[in-house]
């Protein structure tokens, strides 16, 4: 039985930021039970708009903005007598709903909007003791799993993780190095849907391991935004949960599924507010590209509720990668959440007003959600079918004029099907043991109790995820090669701008960790605590130490003196403080025209790999091409002598009678 229901929508304000506080920002939001109330600034007012507040009423209004304690672990939690709204109570009203939605068979959608720097990943993932929607609503997955009596129904979690950067969708359960060069393609099924062709799922039977999967899909985006000169945190992110009950009954299995999309959406942002410019540049145009189309999405979607657009108007979901990929969330069968993340600052007024509109029209939207219980063998025997519809389509002719192109999108679509048949048809025995051999070879492949490395991110959530160990001997840092299997690959290898081949050389000799630039070049962009190193000088490296090379921020760890987390937890380490620090040094870094040198031979490296499989691809089609003229070439000549033989035939039983 379908069910319409409206997306629910909630705001949160957060605190004044450093920033803010530095600048004396002035409070222009307030709340009012539901109701969130924008006070027009009077720098604003002056300029001749409407003095009058706006107000936006919403499902929820959570104010975060003051008004909380801290307790001794860390935990931020309403002072008495206040207002505040705590991560708890924001998972009660809104990641509860979603997790109970799941229980019941719907598929369910919970994504968070707002500028850059508004709160949304606090929300969704949060810090330390603050933890958000996504580690709450998978730790409490498990405990109602663990809370179930019932021996005639089971439960299988699986788990997949994406990021949406530069409109490619990148798998990251898969290392950045062994992911397709144009990333993965979001294809559609008429019995799976709207479905990412190829993506990693992982199977997950307890909180551990879902956490492990999710911090292995956190650390290869590190590696994406450092390793592949990608700021990463400049991506859409998706963590879908696939959530299924099995129950039996006299002889029968039943099966519930649901598909639960948490998403953590890149923030909106102005070139012109944050000096954006190169590589970035072009990441905030792919984001506001993305987050455009989104837009444009939900106000065609709020005008057909409305009744202002008629009730066939096309629905532009395939302007973009994100709206392809949240078109069940948006107007499809899903029960959808949409938390929209502010600041409270009169600075930000624009993006703020324009953030509580976007939530406004969202609210209007109307989904029509359907619980989905379908056995696993008819699914598999209408995938077969929708398959083999496929071939025929494919299999019926040689293509007519312009129809090469559809042929080959139909060839794609079989083999997505036939892949998602395969995996369809494992146990779920059979994924538990991939999933633990994979988080095998993970662990076996990192070792943090050796001296290391850890990197420091502008973004809390990407802090200290990438990680070099030095072992005894010597470590080479300098630029890593994008060919596989490369001999000269230096062990710490980097490919961002200030980066030289054979950059640096770490020693470790009992656990002693010297640092030693090759050159007088790869010294002017590498330092240690804010001073730039001489060239052939060895420098001792000491637990707590901040170490850069060019735009790389690392902290040395000695395991033996304590942990990453504790360096950043106390506050003895930051990002901010590094970068500030490198700021005040006696040496500033490399020159602009150093720089500038280093962008354009990044950007040459990376055009001939792009050229280079550019060149592959067009040769592969080109021979696809050659092979299917010649096959249609023999096909009409088989056709011509068959219809020579029968001609001959029909003559000579002529000529008999």
């Amino acid at each position: 039985m379908a069910e319409e229901c409206s997306v629910a929508v909630g705001v949160r304000i957060r605190p004044f930021n450093d920033r803010e506080r530095a600048l004396n920002a002035q409070l222009c939001v307030e709340v009012d039970g539901p109701t969130t109330i924008l006070q027009v600034p009077p720098e604003q007012a002056e300029a001749g708009k409407n003095k009058e507040p706006k107000k936006f009423t919403f499902d929820a209004s959570f104010w975060s903005h003051d008004g909380f304690e801290v307790d001794g672990k860390g935990y931020c939690h309403a002072a008495p007598g206040s207002k505040y709204a705590d991560q708890q109570l924001v998972f009660d009203t809104f990641g509860r709903r979603i997790l109970d939605s799941a229980w019941e068979g719907y598929h369910c959608c919970l994504f968070a909007y707002g500028q850059t720097g508004a709160g949304k990943s606090y929300s969704m993932v949060g810090y330390g003791a603050n933890k958000g929607i996504v580690p709450i609503s998978c730790e409490e997955i498990f405990k109602r799993i663990g809370a179930n009596t019932d021996a005639n129904l089971t439960y299988e979690v699986m788990v997949s993780m994406v990021e949406i950067y530069n409109e490619q969708v990148q798998d990251l359960l898969v290392p950045p190095r062994e992911r397709p060069k144009k990333g993965l393609e979001i294809r559609e099924s008429q019995q799976l849907g709207i479905y990412i062709a190829g993506v990693s799922r992982r199977a997950v039977d307890s909180y551990p391991s879902i956490e492990a999967v999710v911090e292995e899909g956190t650390e290869n985006r590190t590696v994406g935004s450092t390793l592949m000169n990608a700021t990463s945190s400049r991506a859409h992110t998706v963590l879908t949960i696939e959530f299924k009950q099995v129950s039996q009954a006299a002889g029968q299995q039943g099966q519930k599924l649901s598909l639960i999309n948490l998403v953590d959406l890149a923030g909106s942002e102005k070139a012109g507010q944050t000096g954006a410019s190169g590589d970035r540049l072009k990441e905030g145009c792919a984001i506001n590209k993305s987050l455009s189309a989104l837009g444009n999405v939900i106000e065609k979607l709020a005008d057909k509720a409305m009744g202002k657009a008629k009730a066939n108007a096309v629905v532009p979901y395939r302007d973009s990668k994100l709206t392809r990929l949240l078109q069940n969330a948006l107007g499809g069968s899903s029960k959808t959440v949409m938390i929209c993340a502010i600041s409270p600052a009169s600075s930000n007024y624009e993006e703020t007003l324009s953030t509580l509109r976007y939530a406004d029209r969202a609210k209007r939207i109307k989904n029509t959600a359907s619980i989905n219980e379908n056995p696993q063998d008819k699914l598999i025997r209408q995938l077969r079918e929708e398959n083999e519809k496929l071939r025929n389509m494919v299999g019926s002719g040689s293509p007519k004029e312009g129809e090469s192109e559809d042929m080959f999108h139909k060839q794609a679509e079989i083999a997505a099907l036939e892949q998602a048949l395969m995996e369809m048809q494992k146990s779920f025995a059979e994924r538990l043991s991939e999933a633990q051999k994979a988080g095998a070879k993970k662990e076996k492949s990192s070792d943090t109790k050796l001296p290391h490395i850890a990197n420091l991110n502008e973004d809390l959530l990407l802090t200290a995820k990438l990680k070099f160990a030095f072992k005894e001997g010597i470590t080479r840092v300098g630029r890593g090669s994008q060919e596989d299997g490369d001999a000269n690959q230096p062990e710490v290898a980097l490919q961002v701008p200030g980066i030289h081949q054979e950059h640096a050389i770490v020693e470790n000799k009992a656990g002693a960790v010297t640092l030693k630039a090759t050159d007088p070049e790869a010294a002017g962009t590498s330092f240690v605590n804010g001073t730039a190193l001489q060239p052939g000088v060895a420098v001792s490296l000491s637990h707590g130490d901040r170490v850069a090379f060019g735009q790389c921020i690392f902290v040395f760890v000695e395991p033996s003196k304590g942990k990453v987390t504790e360096l950043i937890n106390s506050g003895q380490v930051s990002y901010a403080a590094a970068r500030k620090e490198l700021q005040q040094g006696e040496v500033t870094g490399p020159t602009e025209e150093e720089l500038k040198a280093s962008r354009q031979l990044a950007e040459e490296l990376e055009r001939k790999a792009r050229e280079a499989e550019e060149a592959k691809e067009k040769a592969k089609a080109e021979a696809d091409a050659l092979m299917k003229q010649r096959e249609a070439e023999f096909r009409a000549q088989m056709e011509t002598k068959q219809k020579q033989w029968e001609e001959a035939a029909r003559m000579a039983e002529m000529l008999s009678s």
